[in-house]
């Protein structure tokens, strides 16, 4: 466990701060499946605040993990993936344990076009948690965007075998297989989520 030293004095302006961001940041993370590209104007005002109350958080603890996490789900939804790439990034080097912090840093990393990156953070993820496979999965997009048709089929597979009937698993597999198998085009970083 990570322990963070701050004043006395200073701990109720974090707190007061991350619950602020906290609560300005409910119900507008990322969820699968929506275009965070067009944020209403409300919306986007109210993950702008939460941006300021865990910037407030992170001058005082710069390597609170939790708040990076936080802030970096807050970009990905204003849809500025260099900047929650760069939160994640130091969350992942912060906390060593938690398969979702590389998962969003490979997500991230994709849609800002970094794919090599994206397919270092999906196999981080896995190695965090080798049990889980939508872990496989991802980094098997991530796989056959970057043209490794072999990795991404085994790692697919892999996924597979593990949970044979879930639903995004088998949509990736089909996918892939169209690709290799000429069916379909290799798609690009900014094609996958």
């Amino acid at each position: 466990m990570i322990e963070y030293e701050l004043p006395e004095e200073k701990i109720p302006f974090f707190n007061s701060n991350f619950e602020e961001g906290n609560r300005l940041s409910e119900g507008i993370t990322i969820i699968q499946g929506i275009n965070h590209s067009k944020l209403g104007f409300r919306t986007r005002r109210k993950a702008k605040k939460a941006i300021k109350h865990y910037t407030e958080c992170l001058n005082l603890i710069p390597n609170h993990w939790q708040t990076n996490w936080l802030i970096a789900k807050v970009y990905q939804v204003m849809s500025e993936n260099k900047k929650a790439l760069e939160h994640f990034e130091i969350a992942v080097n912060i906390e060593k344990t938690n398969p979702d912090l590389p998962r969003e840093a490979s997500i991230s990393a994709m849609m800002s076009g970094d794919v090599e990156l994206s397919v270092k953070y999906s196999l981080d993820a896995i190695k965090r948690a080798p049990d889980d496979a939508g872990l496989y999965s991802n980094h098997a997009l991530h796989l056959i965007v970057v043209g490794d048709n072999q990795k991404a089929l085994y790692f697919i597979n892999k996924s597979l075998e593990m949970n044979p009937d879930d639903e995004i698993s088998k949509r990736v597999f089909t996918l892939i297989d169209n690709v290799i198998n000429e069916k379909e085009k290799r798609p690009k970083y900014n094609e996958l989520y």
